[in-house]
């Protein structure tokens, strides 16, 4: 009765065993799978950021293609309100002009009543 029992506790530590070792490879299989997972989803962001980071440079050098064309711009707006200045200093002029000739205007009809009325 000894032998099966020894036999029997025997069977049932490698039973234990071999459960342990199965046990063991499952989570190693899951942590496996787990890690391969896990490079995918980095090898995917990592894939996203450099696309991200493409498109970051494309409108980077966008803005500084525009940022070189403004002073251009400038320039020309500048010169627009230098050449409208010029403008204004002429309208001014002209005004100037027109209401001097309609003082005069306005005292010669003055002079022309106060003589017709005498």
């Amino acid at each position: 009765m000894n032998h099966d029992k020894d036999t029997d506790d025997f069977f049932n530590a490698i039973s234990r065993i071999e459960v342990s070792v199965k046990n063991s490879q499952d989570d190693i299989r899951k942590l496996y799978l787990h890690s391969a997972r896990q490079e995918m989803a980095i090898e995917s962001l990592n894939e996203k950021i450099d696309a991200n980071q493409q498109e970051n440079r494309e409108r980077f050098d966008k803005i500084d293609a525009n940022q070189q064309e403004n002073p251009e711009r400038f320039d020309k707006i500048d010169a627009n309100q230098q050449e409208n200045r010029v403008r204004f200093d002429k309208i001014d002029a002209n005004q100037q002009e027109n209401r001097e000739r309609f003082d005069k205007i306005e005292d010669t009809l003055a002079i022309i009543v106060n003589h017709l009325q005498k």
